[in-house]
């Protein structure tokens, strides 16, 4: 019954794809459990949250995809990056985030400003799945808050003979 309710709560909080509210709690979500809570210990390349989103929303276990549905994942993800930057502009304007200029990988490295969201706010109960899932996926890529967008792009897609594009 529990998680009938958690279930049906987040569907009416957002409605998945390229909806803010859902890239917006990835984003803080992903910030908050990789530890980028400073500048010092920021998440180097925001453009890799456009491919961890689905795995950390569906199955983090990329390698249990079909290689159809890799592609899928791939394609969308383009789509999410600016969309992605967009919300940054947002993200950051509240004060939710920080923001510094990655000029070595011409990207946005990223960090939470936990005291300025809500305890409430990251609620594991009704984000059990996700939060699983980005601890699942720390623990299949490694060091991949800092790994270069390239470098993720290879372990989950050309490692599985995806054609990929300039990134």
């Amino acid at each position: 019954m529990m998680e009938t309710k958690n279930s049906a709560k987040k569907r009416m909080m957002f409605i998945q794809k390229e909806d803010y509210n859902f890239l917006t709690y990835n984003i803080l979500f992903i910030l908050k459990y990789f530890n980028a809570t400073s500048e010092e210990s920021k998440f180097k390349d925001f453009r890799k949250i456009a491919y961890m989103v689905h795995f950390i929303s569906f199955n983090y276990d990329f390698k249990l995809y079909e290689k159809n549905e890799l592609i899928l994942i791939y394609s969308k993800a383009q789509l999410k990056k600016q969309l992605i930057s967009h919300l940054l502009v947002i993200l950051k304007n509240k004060g939710y985030i920080g923001v510094s200029v990655n000029m070595r990988h011409q990207s946005f490295d990223l960090w939470l400003k936990e005291e300025n969201i809500p305890e409430a706010f990251f609620d594991e109960n009704l984000f059990q799945n996700e939060v699983t899932n980005i601890k699942n996926l720390k623990k299949i890529i490694s060091h991949l808050k800092i790994i270069t967008v390239k470098k993720l792009v290879d372990v989950i897609f050309t490692s599985r003979n995806i054609t990929t594009w300039e990134i």
